[in-house]
């Protein structure tokens, strides 16, 4: 499997917009402004796609915030979200190019030279920085115009913004055209998409970078932090004793980590309620297999990837969401997913209780498959696999608690 840099990136940038309706576009919106910018100033190929990567995840780092982001305000969390974002893209090859830039997105140009960084990565979170606060500008009605939009900026020229990056903005916004795209869904199409023509991304880079995003779903929650790193590795280990071969297997570790991406949809108070949950809230949790699919499907090439990890509620018996699909519909690896994510959820602590032991969770599994909802034959393997399934579950689970531990660790203060 493969996948186009801008397509994946895209899709990812899509997922970062279900935090809240206040963040809709705006990845998108500033990777365009900061594309042109950078275009305008002459960066190099490789500089160019840096920035287009930094601006397109920028707010990555926001996923922490509760359930209502004051999405274009983060200056109120200090460093807090960029450091955070930095964090997450560092520890990942594919999108480390782009961490020193989110880290220093918010960061005043004045305050550069007492930075150990490379210059011209500070540069690109410069450009980045003017990017962001134009579409902020942008978003008021009615637009201002160029000169007020200018008016704004330009005063702050070498303390908060770079002077080379706004003489560019300034020669870019005599162009009544350059701002239009930014009333479309997806300004970025209007790019010259020739700049990612030779940036694939392979398979091993595509599973780097969806632990990355299962740590963006995961860590709003001690409770969840660790959960799709266990379903991951339990789908995988349940698809080698069924006899997936090795590609299969790859696309069902990136299922796994991936199949809880609608819950970036669901305010944490949702996730992390003590008690049942009450009709509204059940409705906007069941909502996140169809959310996330709906990501997935976006990157051409991840239609198994999407089958999979959106399926993962469905149940045999048609009873399951979001499309109650039944047995003749449902391959092995929605299957295999299913009943991953089910003995995952069994055995991990909850707001709500503590996780159960081996007993009981196969006792839960066995009625629900005498009831229709699971398959036989997987759990018959789980069964003759138990030891090793657990052993292989923990392992991944505590590998992701530490990284946990380890992300939320010597925070800048506040």
């Amino acid at each position: 499997m493969s996948a186009s840099l801008f397509d994946f990136l895209s899709g990812l940038s899509g997922a970062l917009d279900l935090m809240s309706s206040e963040v809709v576009g705006h990845h998108k919106r500033v990777a365009y402004l900061a594309s042109r910018l950078g275009q305008a100033l002459g960066l190099s190929r490789e500089e160019r796609t840096s920035l287009f990567m930094a601006a397109i995840l920028h707010d990555v780092g926001g996923f922490t915030r509760q359930s209502r982001l004051a999405a274009l305000s983060f200056e109120a969390d200090g460093t807090l979200h960029a450091e955070l974002g930095y964090r997450l893209l560092s520890a990942n090859p594919l999108l480390d190019e782009a961490s020193v830039i989110v880290r220093h997105h918010h960061t005043p140009r004045s305050r550069f030279s007492s930075l150990d960084e490379p210059e011209r990565k500070l540069f690109l979170s410069a450009v980045l920085n003017l990017a962001d606060r134009v579409d902020v500008l942008c978003l008021r009605r009615p637009r201002p115009e160029a000169k007020k939009i200018m008016g704004q900026l330009s005063p702050r020229a070498g303390q908060q913004f770079d002077p080379l990056a706004l003489d560019a903005l300034d020669s870019l916004v005599a162009d009544p055209e350059f701002l239009a795209p930014l009333d479309s869904a997806d300004p970025t199409q209007a790019l010259d998409h020739k700049l990612f023509e030779s940036r694939g991304v392979s398979h091993a880079e595509l599973l780097q970078a969806s632990t990355a995003f299962s740590q963006i779903i995961d860590f709003r929650s001690r409770f969840t932090a660790t959960h799709s790193r266990g379903v991951a590795e339990t789908a995988v280990c349940l698809a080698e004793k069924a006899g997936m071969d090795q590609g299969d297997l790859a696309s069902m570790r990136l299922a796994g980590n991936l199949h809880d991406l609608g819950k970036l949809a669901v305010p944490s108070e949702v996730i992390d309620k003590p008690g049942p949950l009450t009709p509204e809230e059940r409705a906007i949790m069941n909502r996140h297999p169809e959310l996330g699919g709906g990501i997935l499907s976006s990157v051409a090439g991840f239609e198994q990837v999407t089958s999979w990890a959106s399926q993962h509620h469905e149940k045999l018996d048609g009873q399951g969401y979001p499309n109650g699909l039944k047995s003749g519909e449902l391959s092995l690896g929605s299957r295999i997913m299913s009943l991953a994510d089910v003995f995952t959820a069994l055995r991990e602590d909850r707001p709500y209780r503590t996780g159960l032991a081996n007993e009981e969770t196969l006792g839960i599994l066995d009625e629900m498959t005498q009831s229709g909802a699971l398959d036989a034959e997987l759990l018959a393997l789980a069964y003759a696999n138990l030891d090793e399934l657990d052993i292989r579950r923990r392992s991944a689970q505590a590998q992701a608690a530490a990284e946990f531990r380890r992300f939320y660790s010597d925070l800048p203060p506040q």
